[in-house]
Parts: structure tokens; sequence; C-alpha cells
């Protein structure tokens, strides 16, 4: 007997993400591009091809595109993505383009970007680790050969909220794979949050909905690419030029990956 549905599970946690993230539209609609985005941006070739995972309402996708990119953004959200056309058009931006889908089946061919990038924590809104693992390896499909994937993480080893922060959400997991222990053996269904998981109130627009995110370690993060794929981790201190090496970038809120497909 299965204790979690994996399926059932990535189903009701998308539904709860569709609402959340529909109702952070407005602030998303607005927000700018942040430096560290900017500055990967710079270093990239003017004209390239870039899709953007998880694009929300175009924050990203359309400050990639004012900096000459054709850029196609993809997200679950119809609202969402009704607002990005919107600003888009807004902004008489002929460059970039947008759809709704899910990132653990892109609607899009193999090797048709140069650059992937999935910014702002998206991959941390799919619940379980085979549905991360299956939207990473999506990114790696459609990314050319040579090219780039971005992937901006949320971190459980961080500790700018103190040591006691790391030690309540490893408590937590513990308990939460003890339970499931229990359900197993016990043949009784299990319906709580996987271990890493969390229900969050927004702190960007009052009123919105819970959201869901899954706190990862490196290991983990590791663990959902494939072996054959160059594996990176940066901090954003470091891609910023902040410091070249950066001694605590595994204790930081967020880890950007860098994944590289093989040319061959």
């Amino acid at each position: 007997m299965r204790v979690v549905n994996g399926k059932a599970y990535y189903n009701k946690i998308k539904q709860l993400n569709i609402s959340h993230y529909a109702g952070e539209i407005l602030y998303y609609t607005h927000a700018p591009l942040r430096r560290v985005e900017k500055k990967i941006l710079d270093s990239i070739k003017t004209g390239v091809s870039i899709l953007d995972v998880g694009c929300g309402s175009g924050r990203f996708s359309i400050g990639a595109a004012q900096f000459g990119h054709p850029v196609f953004g993809v997200d679950i959200t119809p609202d969402a993505i009704k607002a990005a056309k919107h600003k888009a058009k807004e902004l008489r931006l002929d460059n970039v383009h947008f759809v709704v889908g899910d990132m653990i089946g892109l609607p899009f061919r193999d090797n048709e970007y140069d650059y992937v990038f999935c910014p702002r924590f998206s991959i941390n809104a799919v619940a379980t680790f085979e549905y991360r693992r299956r939207a990473i390896q999506e990114m790696i499909r459609v990314v050319k050969p040579g090219g780039n994937v971005y992937i901006e993480s949320f971190n459980k080893f961080y500790l700018g909220r103190g040591p006691l922060f790391l030690l309540k959400n490893i408590f937590r997991d513990v308990w939460r794979a003890s339970v499931i222990t229990f359900c197993w053996l016990f043949r009784k269904q299990y319906t709580g949050l996987l271990p890493g998981d969390i229900i969050y109130e927004s702190n960007k627009v009052v009123g919105a909905s819970k959201g869901y995110t899954h706190l990862p370690t490196v290991f983990e993060l590791t663990r959902m690419t494939p072996a054959r794929i160059s594996c990176k981790f940066y901090s954003i201190p470091q891609i910023t030029g902040e410091h070249n090496l950066d001694l605590l970038k595994y204790c930081r809120y967020s880890i950007w990956v860098l994944l590289t497909k093989p040319r061959s």
C-alpha cells in the first residue's frame, strides 16, 4: 500500500498554487528585475533565445525581453499568463510570448532554447521529488546542446534566522517521516505534507490564499540532476561579484543552480 499517492499529491498542490499565484498577480506584474537577474542577463549575448519557466505574470520574461532577447514564458496559472500578455502588449514588446503550461511537461521541442531560466523559486513550488526531477529533466531537454539552465532554489541549510530555525525544520521533517512510516506499517492513509514541504502565508499581497513550497538541501538538488549534466552552485553575492569565493554560500537564503547541457 502506498501511503502517499504522488500524482494526487502533486495535483492537489498544483491547484493550491494556481490559486495562490493568481492572488499575487498585481504585485509581480509591477515588480522589477532583481540585481542578480540583471547581472546574469548582462552576461548573455543579445538576441539569444530564452525560456522562462514558471514565469508568473511575466516579471522576468518582460525584463529579459527589454534586454533584447526573444523570450517565451510558461506558467500553470492562466490568470497570470493573461496578465503577462497584457503587460507585454502595453509595453509594445513583440519579442516576448506567453503560454499556459506545466513545467513537468513543457510544450516545446527538444533543443529549442539557448537559455532556460527558472528563477524566483518556481522549482520549489513543484510537489514531490520525482516531479521536481522531471521538471529539471524537461528544462534540460528543451535547452540547446551547450546551453545553460539557471534554476533558483530555496536552501534548507539557510542560517539567516539562526540555528534554531534550521533545527525546527529538521525536527519537523523527522517527525513527518516518522508519521509516514507509522502509516505505512499500519496501512493507514497519510494526508499531511511531505518532509521539506511548508504551506505559507503570502507576504506580497494581503488576502492572497496560502501557497506551497519545498525546502531542499543542496544534496537533494544534486540528486535531481542527471549524472551527465554539469551542475554548479552559486550564491547571489558570487553572481553579483561581491564575493568570488563565498564561504557562506551553502548557508544563504537561496542558491542558484547552473546546469550545462553537453554538446554531444
